[in-house]
């Protein structure tokens, strides 16, 4: 996924990108122009523009109910009549416009498997609010949502139930969307499952699993009794697995997410710490075989108008400051403060997205023999 939005981005292209999920039925349109982001749509009506207006509190049921007639009957796009009506403003709408974009989009990085098609012809789009988007911010959350997705999905899951605690919800604080957070947390009776809770909302089911994670960890949810006969011994035996099986496939981010999450989930346990020493060996095992070693000197690809507009990790943003095209992986890895895998990741994640790169890279049996000589 985020070689195909690059491609569209760095080839300038102009068209209409159609992603299929065809084992969900799910199907997102994508509109190119110049190589920018102006538009998209999605064929679930739940997660539709006008819901997501609604939930957030621009317009009212009646708005919306108000709007789909005028549509029917005349043909206009909702966001024009919406605008027509005087029910939000043309700030509020690109805003919100653009937000939803993003959420379709990083949906189909958690997609397990798709299929896509490009027409080059920009096809009339029925509205008078379009968005500017450069694709990077896309590609770098995309990346971000999917690695934060494996390891919150290691202790959620779409059958379990959660309800709120006694305490109330303390709105202070980091949270990565509280609006979201309010909506979820008002779900939480112990009556419906995930599946249940994200079905009532019109928010990706990123954006709800990472409501529930914030909430759980600060203690204003919990599990419900229902949650806890299942048999979880069974379960954690079954997410190692798939983590092993995601190594095997070389897909060690997602291995290695999976597994943090059971640490977290389940502290404590010796088999699960000793399966992530192993991954972590693995994965820098191939992460210099295959993608850069520590004598390669990463430089930056994109303009620093891009890079202001994107959501980093805080390592991510500490690499980026020390990258000057001098400077080794070793070097920055040394000022970096974090252990090195933790670095590696961080390189590894701005390498998939396309924000840096490595254009005179060395043999990777110079990095395996230093590593040899160390321990040794």
């Amino acid at each position: 996924m985020a070689d195909l939005i690059q491609w569209a981005r760095t080839a300038q292209r102009t068209g209409l990108l159609r992603l299929n999920d065809e084992s969900g039925g799910r199907e997102v349109h994508v509109y190119f122009r110049d190589g920018r982001i102006v538009f998209s749509s999605s064929n679930e009506r739940r997660s539709g523009w006008a819901s997501y207006l609604k939930y957030l509190g621009f317009c009212t049921e009646d708005d919306v109910e108000a709007a789909f007639r005028v549509k029917e009957s005349t043909g206009a796009s909702v966001a024009s009549i919406l605008l027509q009506e005087k029910k939000l403003t043309h700030e509020q709408a690109v805003s919100t416009l653009g937000e939803k974009t993003i959420e379709d989009l990083c949906d189909v990085f958690l997609w397990p498997e798709g299929t896509f098609q490009f027409d080059p012809k920009l096809p009339v789009i029925k509205t008078t609010v379009i968005v500017d988007l450069d694709p990077i911010h896309i590609v770098c959350e995309g990346i971000r949502r999917a690695e934060v997705w494996s390891r919150m999905s290691a202790f959620i899951h779409p059958k379990n139930f959660f309800e709120r605690s006694d305490d109330p919800l303390d709105e202070t604080g980091t949270w990565e969307d509280l609006r979201v957070a309010r909506h979820v947390w008002v779900l939480l009776d112990g009556n419906r499952n995930m599946d249940d809770v994200v079905e009532g909302l019109p928010f990706s089911r990123y954006k709800v699993y990472r409501a529930v994670s914030e909430l759980l960890e600060r203690k204003v949810a919990m599990p419900t009794e229902v949650t806890a006969v299942v048999d979880r011994e069974k379960k954690l035996r079954e997410k190692i697995e798939v983590a092993r099986k995601a190594a095997a496939d070389e897909k060690w981010t997602e291995a290695m997410e999976i597994l943090q999450g059971l640490a977290t989930a389940h502290p404590g346990r010796a088999d699960i710490v000793e399966e992530l020493i192993t991954m972590t060996r693995g994965f820098e095992r191939s992460i210099y075989e295959h993608n850069f070693t520590k004598l390669d000197v990463p430089v930056v690809t994109i303009g620093p108008e891009s890079l202001a507009r994107l959501n980093l990790y805080p390592t991510e943003g500490f690499l980026l400051s020390r990258i000057d095209g001098r400077l080794s992986v070793r070097e920055i890895l040394r000022i970096t403060p974090v252990p090195e895998f933790e670095g590696l990741r961080a390189f590894k994640r701005l390498l998939s997205a396309k924000i840096i790169d490595f254009p005179h890279r060395q043999s990777p049996s110079a990095t395996a023999t230093e590593a040899s000589k160390q321990r040794g």
